[in-house]
């Protein structure tokens, strides 16, 4: 894309503050696919330096699972990996955060667990899980399925009712009944989203939002492929959900969307597969 076509949908954002400080929790695990899919190391890396150049920003690192104190100190958990199976103890301490106001933005196959009774305990934390691979699909998709966004809930508020990504998603998710869908996946057609979100053919639960307690969650099942992440398009809905929130102008996350990827025409994204990333187990 032109550095004007993603101006577009970032709207201004020179000398955009955070309203307060702000500590981000950035959990990853071990990879467990070829390179360039499920990177989750490799795109901790990518993302860490970047939300720590955002003044008022600090961010702290967990791998599988955060200590209570991480917990403590945090204001904003960011996952992107698949998940230990956790203990009781660990789920009531993911509980707790969210109901005390902590704040999530799940990636990806971060909502995946088994069995069904694992699945329940973190649908309730982040509002959304893995139902069974008897009732839960998953699917890659192309340009030719586009992503309809929900335009009137205020972490996409201003962008088109519809964009386009190249990458993988889940749907028929087992959802609390506070999670609200504000992005789903499904043919190029009609841009009435709770026309689409109705439809037979539809791929739900692409995007998602939860409040629970005092918290609030931002899902998506979107984030497979490692050159997603630097899509100009998927770090503008990855960072409106962050802000979304946090409660905060998404502005001051704005820059993020270019950095690393803005060649010398002002070309914005990347035309490399990066399925030769070698990934780094641990």
């Amino acid at each position: 894309m032109t550095k004007d076509e993603v101006m577009a949908l970032t709207g201004t954002f020179e000398g955009a503050k955070l309203s307060r400080d702000v500590r981000i929790l950035w959990l990853s695990g071990p990879e467990d696919h070829r390179g360039g899919e499920h990177d989750y190391i490799r795109i901790k890396e990518l993302f860490v330096p970047m939300l720590k150049s955002i003044p008022r920003v600090t961010v702290d690192e967990a791998f599988q699972f955060p200590t209570r104190e991480q917990f403590d100190q945090a204001d904003l958990l960011i996952q992107y990996l698949h998940l230990p199976d956790l203990t009781d103890e660990q789920f009531t301490m993911y509980q707790k955060f969210v109901n005390e106001g902590g704040r999530v933005v799940s990636i990806h196959e971060s909502c995946i667990m088994r069995p069904i009774e694992r699945a329940e305990k973190l649908a309730e934390c982040i509002g959304c899980s893995w139902k069974g691979n008897q009732t839960s699909k998953w699917s890659k998709f192309g340009h030719d399925h586009a992503v309809y966004l929900k335009t009137d809930h205020p972490a996409f508020e201003g962008l088109p009712a519809s964009v386009k990504l190249n990458d993988e998603s889940y749907w028929n998710l087992l959802k609390r009944k506070d999670v609200e869908v504000i992005g789903v996946i499904a043919p190029a057609g009609d841009d009435q989203f709770e026309k689409i979100l109705k439809a037979d053919d539809v791929r739900g639960d692409a995007f998602w939002t939860y409040r629970t307690g005092k918290g609030r969650v931002f899902g998506t099942t979107t984030g497979h492929y490692t050159y997603t992440f630097h899509d100009p398009v998927y770090r503008i809905l990855l960072f409106r959900g962050m802000a979304w929130a946090l409660e905060e102008d998404p502005a001051p996350f704005m820059p993020l969307v270019f950095r690393g990827i803005t060649n010398d025409n002002g070309s914005v994204g990347t035309t490399n597969d990066m399925m030769d990333y070698q990934n780094r187990k641990r």
